[in-house]
């Protein structure tokens, strides 16, 4: 199934929906053949998600979401959501928090083990650990969470 790589305006989220299906059906052969170097922002994104400056991070991300085509765009938009989760989860907002990450895990799902550079299994292995707090013993979540290394987006390879 041929999809555009671009959404018309106000068709961006069914399309984000058709094209999950498809990176969910085909794998990695939905990817384009050549994936593009890692852009200098998406580097400088890492080093904020790494520090915890998530909503400087979301912001760097944004810039190099909303021009790229799909299916990379997904890719950027899944750490977006993961950024967003993460400071929802600074701010002790827990259902936010959830929701965001959740949404991450699905988006970056198909870009699973690796991604441009990123270990994309690793970042969704800490957001599930995250997750598995939050589903559990709303008392205990920051008693829980605080103790633990923070998310971090490593290199792969």
């Amino acid at each position: 199934m041929n999809l555009p790589t671009h959404a018309p305006k106000g068709q961006r989220q069914s399309l984000d929906r058709l094209w999950l299906t498809k990176l969910n059906q085909e794998g990695r052969g939905a990817l384009p053949p050549c994936i593009p170097e890692r852009p200098p922002a998406l580097g400088l994104a890492v080093t904020e998600f790494n520090q915890g400056l998530y909503w400087q991070c979301h912001e760097t991300l944004e810039k190099i979401w909303l021009s790229e085509e799909y299916p990379l765009r997904l890719f950027y938009h899944g750490l977006i959501k993961a950024a967003v989760g993460l400071l929802h989860l600074q701010r002790n907002n827990r259902v936010g928090a959830g929701k965001k990450l959740r949404d991450a895990q699905g988006t970056l799902a198909p870009f699973i083990p690796d991604m441009m550079g990123i270990d994309v299994a690793k970042l969704l292995a800490d957001i599930k650990q995250r997750l598995e707090i939050l589903d559990g013993d709303p008392f205990l979540i920051q008693d829980t969470i605080d103790p633990l290394p923070a998310v971090q987006i490593h290199d792969s390879g």
